[in-house]
């Protein structure tokens, strides 16, 4: 599987299980899918997350759009697209991202900490 040299019929898991999410990966008409990478604080390294994140984003055709919660991002220096979320409290906040989510059609949002730890 995957060039792995393992078939799948050995793997301890059920790959049927595991169908791929068709909002993330289906082709729209209008180009490729966008996620969403919310940064709640200073990424601690920035050049590790815009090289993974341009990898994934040549081979999976994929745009992410950076939601930076506070103060500057290092992301834009990368040339990514990075939307400043503003508001006077939290709740106010996520109803920003919500509005900039729908504007931007993503299809997910996961939170850069999750993404910084896969080194």
């Amino acid at each position: 599987m995957f060039d792995m040299g393992v078939p799948a019929r050995e793997l301890p898991f059920n790959l049927s299980a595991f169908p791929p999410s068709i909002a993330l990966w289906e082709r729209s008409d209008d180009g490729p899918s966008r996620i969403g990478i919310r940064v709640l604080s200073q990424i601690e390294n920035a050049d590790f997350l815009a090289a993974r994140l341009a990898s994934i984003a040549i081979e999976r055709q994929i745009y992410p759009v950076f939601l930076n919660h506070g103060g500057k991002s290092d992301m834009q220096r990368f040339g990514f697209r990075v939307e400043q979320i503003s508001g006077i409290d939290v709740e106010a906040r996520f109803q920003f991202e919500e509005q900039v989510s729908r504007f931007w059609k993503l299809a997910l949002i996961v939170d850069a900490s999750e993404i910084d730890k896969l080194q």
